[in-house]
């Protein structure tokens, strides 16, 4: 009888585990809670990279993986919109628009109002004034260096948006009275004196 019930006692124990791991042969693969969406999930935006926005202007960036809470795309404005100083105070450094995060995508707006709480005219006065017939004033931004990147990147190389071969402001400053800018030429960023001219494309998020 002892024999009997050891015996029902190892059958219990293999058929226990191999119910267990014939569970972890068809549970299939974990399921991560932040995986990026299937590319198919791309047919489900309404514009795409290159397209014209509702702005008017051209979509340079959309947000696919949702990384950014506040928008979706970026659209650059459809011309060059003043060809102007960055700031016209040239003796206060703008702490809102300085520093490493400044450079990111998605801080061009932060970076434009921090420019108009000490700038009475220049390249964040200009975007932040900047319409079209179906936006308002308000609507447009000076972008980042790192939103300037990605609008040479994925516009002026593949020859989309009427872009000069210029150095465009960004809303980012990098050491005291000086501010950065993107070439559209060389695809170089570099730094200028923020009393010296140069182009301003806006940029709105939606």
């Amino acid at each position: 009888m002892f024999n009997n019930l050891l015996h029902c006692l190892k059958l219990t124990l293999i058929t226990g585990i191999l119910a267990g791991v014939s569970h972890l042969v068809y549970a299939g693969p974990p399921q991560h809670e932040h995986a990026p969406p299937p590319l198919t999930g791309v047919n489900n935006y309404k514009y795409k990279v290159g397209d014209k926005g509702p702005g008017r202007g051209w979509i340079f960036f959309v947000d696919y993986y949702d990384q950014y809470r506040d928008f979706t795309y970026l659209e650059a404005a459809p011309t060059d919109i003043a060809y102007v100083s960055w700031c016209n105070d040239m003796t206060n450094s703008i702490l809102g628009a300085a520093g490493w995060a400044a450079n990111a995508v998605g801080r061009g707006r932060a970076n434009t109002n921090a420019m108009l709480a000490i700038c009475s005219t220049g390249a964040a006065v200009e975007a932040d004034n900047y319409k079209t017939p179906t936006t308002h004033a308000g609507d447009w931004f000076l972008p980042s260096e790192g939103e300037l990147m990605l609008m040479y990147t994925n516009l002026r190389q593949a020859g989309v948006g009427g872009f000069t071969y210029n150095n465009y402001w960004s809303s980012t400053e990098l050491v005291s009275i000086y501010a950065g800018f993107q070439s559209f030429d060389s695809g170089v960023q570099s730094a200028n004196i923020r009393s010296y001219a140069q182009p301003v494309r806006a940029v709105r998020a939606f």
